[in-house]
């Protein structure tokens, strides 16, 4: 079986592309922890307040093939959140 390996490289150009501050679900303890870029980072330690997610319109998600939405609960894309399709 493969390794599960996060597919988002932790990049100053994917960081900027990161629309998590802009989403219904970020919220004040992610803000004041510091948190954002989830698909690339991993999840927060902050409660989640699941009142809509960006991620399925963000750059890195288009760019890198993902296939999810909540990162900020699930943690970073993994090979096995990639699209094998080609729409």
């Amino acid at each position: 079986m493969a390794e599960e390996s996060t597919v988002v490289p932790d990049t100053e150009e994917n960081t900027e592309k990161c629309r998590c501050p802009d989403c219904p679900a970020y919220n004040e303890c992610m803000e004041n922890e510091g948190e954002f870029f989830f698909c690339s980072r991993g999840n927060t330690g902050c409660k989640i307040d699941k009142r809509g997610c960006l991620c399925l319109h963000c750059p890195n998600e288009i760019e890198y093939r993902l296939n999810s939405f909540y990162y900020c609960e699930k943690g970073a894309a993994t090979n096995k959140n990639v699209a094998t399709k080609i729409l």
